[in-house]
């Protein structure tokens, strides 16, 4: 640009800086006003007396001053042939990925991008307004926390702004390139499954970006929502879902069959049967323990005992340092791993690693393995009645999220 243009600007902003961005159009500035920092967007002096370009500064101006989101930058004024917004402290998300090539390799740093990116475009949507510029260098990562902030509506199609100047031919849908105008909601869409090619774990959403970039409309998501369902980790609600469910229908449970007002019965020891290990199984118990015959339930008993003693009830331990209640915890915990392992290892556990959480299939297993578990807690109960209810509840339950959480990992870390 020439120097005249650059002291035309110093006059009004003294403190202006010439930023090294900006596009085939504009220059960009960082100002000064009233001590807070601005971002300047100014046309090109070959352009500035140009009506389509000089409506277009208008038009980006009048669409983004009536809009207000966390995700969205704010736009201030506007000038003959200039506008400004805040300035954001930041970078582009291409240049993002280039300095911080592990961050997007965390799930829940891309679920925290793809949430923020969904959540503006859909308040776009929803105002009427097509950004149709959806791009990395269009999606600025502030540097504090890095939160999206959404710029540069220049292109953006509304109800009263029906002439769009330009695209991005990388990320733009065929109906743009076609020059058919027919465009909607899906035209971004297809710009934010682009988007997400260009992450460094993009892998992982094959199936996601193949229907977003699909080329013709009517096979992409419809909306935004429908894309944020298809992004959603539901598997992690149904995790805990599940794991309370299980854990509320065994106390109900408990509390029918031991009334608060009844004296206990004595019961005798169950046998819970042992699992079956297989090569295939996600998980397998130790070698050493015995799985020849029904695990007794009773309380070890002490080396010295008298063979003649009766040992069909139940020996208290004076205390939870006592070796004896040692041995009984250790057994309750070898006894949940023999009742609730090869119920998970026929369900959960059978399913392949390319099963992702949240799928049918998965939440099929999942129902699947809650109604094979019905009763277990409750039979539990009843072998180990020298162990209070709670304890037995807390173990079982943490082994049943232990179980359900290793999987989970890893088939979600299985690319799709």
């Amino acid at each position: 640009m020439n120097s005249s243009s650059f002291s035309d600007i110093q006059q009004t902003y003294p403190d202006a800086e010439l930023l090294p961005v900006g596009g085939s159009t504009c220059d960009c500035y960082r100002v000064r006003l009233y001590g807070k920092l601005h971002f300047m967007k100014r046309l090109k002096p070959e352009l500035r007396t140009d009506p389509r370009y000089v409506s277009a500064i208008q038009k980006e101006f009048d669409t983004g001053y009536n809009l207000e989101h966390p995700h969205l930058v704010r736009y201030v004024s506007v000038g003959d042939d200039y506008l400004l917004t805040e300035y954001v402290d930041g970078e582009s998300l291409d240049i993002f990925v280039k300095n911080h090539p592990d961050y997007f390799h965390i799930r829940k740093n891309v679920d925290r991008l793809l949430s923020q990116l969904l959540d503006v475009v859909g308040y776009l949507h929803q105002h009427q307004i097509v950004h149709l510029d959806l791009k990395p260098s269009n999606t600025l990562i502030t540097r504090i926390d890095h939160s999206v902030k959404l710029v540069d509506l220049g292109y953006c199609y509304t109800d009263v702004y029906i002439d769009t100047m330009g695209r991005t031919d990388k990320y733009a849908a065929p109906e743009q390139l076609d020059g058919s105008g027919n465009v909607d909601a899906r035209t971004d869409i297809f710009a934010i499954g682009r988007i997400l090619q260009t992450l460094p774990c993009a892998y992982k959403y094959n199936k996601v970006i193949a229907r977003c970039t699909a080329e013709a409309p009517s096979n992409r998501y419809q909306t935004v929502e429908e894309l944020q369902k298809a992004l959603k980790p539901s598997s992690r609600l149904l995790f805990i879902v599940i794991v309370f469910l299980l854990l509320m229908v065994a106390l109900f449970g408990l509390y029918l069959t031991f009334p608060q007002n009844e004296p206990q019965q004595e019961s005798q020891p169950q046998a819970i049967e042992q699992p079956v290990t297989s090569n295939d199984s996600l998980i397998n118990p130790p070698a050493n323990k015995p799985v020849d015959k029904p695990i007794d339930k009773s309380v070890d008993k002490p080396a010295d005992k008298p063979a003649d003693k009766p040992a069909d009830k139940p020996v208290l331990p004076p205390s939870t340092s006592n070796p004896q209640r040692l041995s009984t915890t250790e057994q309750l915990k070898t006894d949940i791993e023999a009742a609730v392992l090869p119920k998970f290892n026929a369900t959960m556990g059978a399913l392949p690693d390319s099963v992702e959480p949240g799928t049918e299939q998965w939440a099929q297993a999942a129902r699947t393995f809650e109604q094979k578990l019905s009763n277990t807690l409750q039979q539990l109960i009843l072998s180990h009645q020298d162990i209070p209810m709670e304890t037995v509840a807390q173990e079982f339950t943490s082994y049943v999220q232990g179980l359900i959480t290793l999987k989970f990992n890893q088939n979600s870390q299985n690319p799709q």
